[in-house]
């Protein structure tokens, strides 16, 4: 699957799930600075893990992994490529 395309899906779901009307995104947008707290990066998660198909690695679940669409893509890829 190509990056673009998983950058696409997760700032669809973020908007239409866990962000607030009106809230703009960007894939460079870091997430904290737009209210996303731990609790939506569960949501996140999950979502990933049922879009995917995979189980978000224990190992993948740091802070700078899930800063920004950018970095979450980019772990959804690299996973998605290697496995």
């Amino acid at each position: 699957m190509e990056l673009t395309s998983i950058k696409s899906e997760i700032v669809t779901f973020l908007k239409n799930n866990i962000l607030a009307e009106g809230i703009q995104i960007s894939s460079n947008t870091i997430l904290r600075d737009i209210g996303i707290d731990s609790y939506s990066i569960v949501e996140i998660v999950l979502f990933i893990e049922r879009q995917y198909g995979f189980v978000v690695p224990d190992s993948y679940l740091k802070p700078e992994n899930f800063e920004s669409v950018d970095s979450i893509s980019t772990i959804v890829h690299n996973y998605l490529e290697k496995n």
